[in-house]
């Protein structure tokens, strides 16, 4: 039984420690610490009383002590993303900045006498807008705790289903496309329900082996089968199904590989068969990937057309090809800084819809901002990649890598695209492409980082 010092030893260590919420941890690994060298030295031939107090002493100063503890167990922020994020969102008031100027009509000129109006029309306005929204609601969560969302997965992925049906059953239409309406503003539904999804993924994947209603009634019918696998792939078909509705291809394809991926790395944790089960999983999309596209391929007579223009745009210049022959042409006349050559090509090419951010910055800018542009995709990819590493906790692990997957495959997707490697689709550049509401969601999906890396001191000792 503790006396008063220990009781006072443990409290004043505890007080050094800012971070609340894990100083009961602390006190406990204290206390059992406490309780091994008051057992030695009672087996030393001390009586009770004498062990408890020289226990205590030679644990050493509880104020040190307590501050040294609060050093390394305090929140941290993760600096080097935090600078790649500014330099990114650098790059995404130059976007809005391009955008503003090749847009600049006199009715633009005329509307800037009127302040109202020209705040909803100005692009560089309306970033500053989203960006401040985005940080506000970033904020928030950073510091929230983000095991809570683990029960939640449920919730979030009805809330993603319930957007893409909203969005079907009352959404607007532009160019073929839902959105979902929010007043006289469209959001892409994808936007929303897309990290919804996955970080719903990850939580069913966390009790995949959990007991449950579906498990008890596998067991009772004597059926072998893992009934939260079989939930697991139906409800990932199901969000992947919904997606195609609205419609929206590359997001399907960001989050069909997120799942494989993170589905991987569950099964090199915790599966027996590794090379048997990951061969299976990646092996049945990819088999159904090649027939789809063989099938779309007799079945549309143009679908080929449009792979190939992007090798061969001149061929196809009066069709398919018309963006990727523009992309060309301001590739081969890009100086190191400055405009390119004619640029007319960059000012019918980028408007405030297209996904050709990285393109536009080469035209008006040139070669160097554009390399530095690529580095910082490329260092943010690689940082969060890392950071999925650095998490021992695996929840948060796999949020990361899932949240890191979103990010890194449109950053992918998007740097080919510009650069007529693949072909032509919507994948965005994450902190760049303009887009209020997607600006607003990149960065509550990155607080959501921080929010992790800031607690993986804290809960490596918990987790002990």
């Amino acid at each position: 039984m503790f006396h008063l010092q220990i009781n006072e030893f443990l409290n004043s260590v505890c007080e050094q420690i800012k971070y609340k919420p894990i100083r009961n941890t602390i006190s406990e690994e204290l206390k059992n610490h406490i309780e091994d060298k008051k057992e030695e030295l009672i087996e030393n031939g001390q009586n009770e009383q004498e062990a408890e107090e020289n226990a205590v002493e030679q644990m050493g100063d509880a104020k040190l002590i307590g501050k040294e503890l609060n050093k390394v167990h305090k929140p941290r922020l993760d600096w080097k993303l935090l600078i790649i994020l500014i330099i990114l969102l650098g790059f995404g008031f130059l976007v809005s900045y391009i955008i503003t100027l090749n847009e600049e009509t006199e009715m633009m000129k005329y509307i800037k006498q009127n302040v109202a109006e020209y705040i909803t029309t100005n692009y560089m306005l309306k970033y500053i807008m989203y960006l401040a929204i985005g940080l506000i609601i970033g904020i928030a969560v950073y510091f929230y705790d983000y095991k809570r969302l683990k029960n939640k997965s449920l919730i979030l992925y009805e809330i993603a289903t319930a957007v893409i049906i909203l969005t079907l059953l009352f959404g607007m239409s532009v160019n073929g496309i839902k959105f979902l309406r929010i007043g006289n503003h469209g959001i892409r539904a994808n936007a929303i329900a897309m990290p919804l999804y996955i970080i719903a993924f990850i939580g069913f994947l966390e009790n995949i082996n959990k007991e449950n209603k579906l498990t008890e009634i596998f067991k009772e019918k004597n059926i072998k089968i893992n009934a939260n696998i079989l939930l697991v792939i139906a409800l990932s078909i199901i969000s992947l199904v919904m997606l195609t509705l609205i419609p929206s291809l590359s997001s399907v394809i960001v989050m069909a590989i997120a799942y494989l991926i993170l589905a991987t790395r569950k099964i090199k944790n915790e599966s027996k068969n590794k090379k048997k089960d990951i061969l299976i999983l990646w092996g049945i999309p990819i088999i159904l990937g090649i027939v789809f596209l063989l099938l779309e391929g007799i079945m549309n007579p143009f679908f080929w057309d449009r792979f190939i223009s992007v090798y061969n745009p001149a061929e196809y210049e009066d069709g398919y090809g018309w963006i990727s022959l523009n992309r060309k042409q301001i590739i081969d006349s890009a100086q190191k800084f400055g405009e390119a050559g004619n640029m007319s090509y960059a000012i019918y090419l980028f408007d405030s819809e297209s996904n050709n951010e990285i393109i536009s910055i080469l035209a008006h800018f040139g070669w160097i901002p554009t390399i530095a542009l690529i580095i910082a995709v490329v260092a943010f990819s690689t940082k969060l990649v890392i950071n999925s590493f650095k998490i021992k906790e695996q929840y948060g692990s796999f949020i990361i890598l899932g949240i890191g997957c979103m990010f890194i495959l449109q950053s992918l997707f998007n740097v080919l695209i510009n650069f007529n490697l693949i072909y032509d689709a919507s994948f965005n550049l994450p902190f760049v492409t303009y887009g209020g509401a997607n600006l607003v969601i990149d960065l509550i999906c990155l607080a959501l980082i921080f929010s992790i890396y800031r607690r993986k001191d804290i809960n490596m000792m918990i987790n002990k």
